[in-house]
């Protein structure tokens, strides 16, 4: 009464998972996360603001124009005369308009290195972006396999109660007539509860690895998934660790990015060296104003003016501020590199630890197969006997429970041999063939 009771739970959890279901593929979960990945948009704005940055920068360099106008209202005073000759009157309204044009002609390279350090900067953002891209897609994968993992063992574990249990029903019938012990009854029961134990740890798992592969997706957790291959079994060709390292250092996006801010820490070295030369600008003004102040005598009338120029500006001492701008930026170069050796050590390290763990699981996952067939010639063989009198019921209860620990086994392995792949390709940033 216990099992059927168990099974109906069983079958009206599964109804119930079953309601407004959503069915997903791989590409359908990654295209999902990308969409919705909060990381993903904050990096994209930071993308924009780098380009948006290098435009502002850019502006520096074109002539600007610029109009500035004015009033004031001016106490009374006595009008400039001698004698009884009025030389200039007393204007109280004062009206101004100056139009004023600016080009930077000679700036020490400040401008050409500006620019040249935020353009590099802008690619790092782009590269930054795919770097948080090809961790999404990883994470999201990880995901998704495990979840996959985790649905394939319940229903492994369901059809081993259902067979389980319709042997433990033919055993209770051959004890009521006196064909069977008590002994036997209570081992196949202990066998199911123990099925029974493996089933309830099996759907806390679908559940977490559930809630996992939507926060990854940046859905909401309680959002009802169903793969489209519960595990789809993919072996590619896998080159030379050699080959694997080399590809690496050529499509990682942080050494790309690294690569960028070191180009834009050199162009910051030579922004900061601008400071030991001259600046030099061209100006040009028109002033349109009553009264004009160039004009004398003052008349109370709007009358325009205009004028031409070149300013040259050099700092003559600076107390060594241009000196510790550029040991700064040098600094910064410096901090750049290692971090790239660091990263470039990181990634040998983290290529070659899933290449060796995917020589370890695709060996295991060989062995794992075989201990299937195994298992289930082996229980087939207990079985026919058990059935013909030669056998306890005893022995077909281990082949049993050793066939589903072996299919355990192995849908686990088949998962983490996909994670493993998935791992080796984010590693390598491309796609294995």
């Amino acid at each position: 009464m216990r099992v059927k009771l168990f099974v109906m739970f069983t079958l009206l959890s599964a109804a119930l998972f079953g309601q407004d279901i959503k069915v997903v593929s791989l590409e359908d979960c990654i295209k999902i996360g990308i969409e919705n990945s909060k990381t993903l948009k904050i990096s994209g704005t930071k993308i924009i603001s780098a380009k948006e940055r290098l435009n502002e920068i850019m502006t520096a360099q074109l002539p600007t124009l610029r109009l500035n106008g004015s009033y004031s209202r001016l106490s009374p005073v006595d009008p400039f005369q001698i004698g009884s000759m009025q030389i200039s009157p007393s204007i109280l309204d004062n009206y101004s308009a100056k139009l004023s044009l600016s080009q930077p002609i000679f700036t020490g390279n400040r401008l050409s290195s500006t620019i040249e350090l935020t353009e590099f900067n802008s690619l790092a953002a782009e590269t930054d972006f795919s770097k948080d891209k090809n961790q999404l897609i990883l994470d999201i994968k990880v995901a998704y396999w495990n979840y996959a993992k985790s649905l394939k063992v319940k229903e492994t574990i369901e059809k081993n109660m259902v067979q389980v249990s319709a042997r433990l029903q033919d055993l209770e019938n051959l004890y009521d007539n006196g064909l069977a012990t008590n002994n036997e009854v209570l081992k196949v029961r202990v066998q199911l509860s123990n099925i029974e134990i493996l089933l309830i740890d099996a759907v806390n798992n679908i559940d977490i690895s559930l809630y996992n592969l939507n926060n990854t997706l940046g859905i909401p957790v309680n959002t009802k998934l169903e793969p489209k291959a519960i595990i789809e079994l993919k072996q590619p060709d896998i080159p030379k660790l050699d080959d694997l390292i080399k590809a690496s250092k050529q499509n990682r996006s942080d050494l790309k990015s690294l690569d960028y801010r070191i180009k834009s820490g050199e162009a910051g070295i030579t922004l900061s060296k601008s400071g030991w030369y001259p600046q030099l600008n061209f100006n040009a003004n028109y002033l349109y104003a009553n009264p004009n102040s160039r004009i004398f005598p003052s008349v109370e009338k709007f009358k325009g003016t205009w004028d031409l120029g070149i300013t040259l500006s050099y700092d003559l001492w600076n107390w060594k501020l241009t000196s510790y701008q550029t040991k700064q930026a040098e600094a910064n170069l410096e901090q750049i590199k290692i971090s790239k050796e660091l990263t470039e050590n990181n990634i040998d390290l983290e290529v070659s630890q899933n290449y060796k763990s995917l020589l370890s699981v695709t060996a295991k996952m060989k062995l794992t197969k075989e201990t299937v067939e195994q298992a289930k010639e082996n229980y087939r063989v207990t079985n026919e006997k058990y059935k013909s009198g030669l056998l306890l019921n005893s022995e077909v209860v281990d082949a049993e429970t050793s066939l589903l620990l072996s299919e355990i086994n192995n849908i686990t392995t088949i998962a983490d041999y996909l994670i493993v792949i998935a791992r080796l390709e984010k590693s390598i940033e491309n796609t294995l063939k």
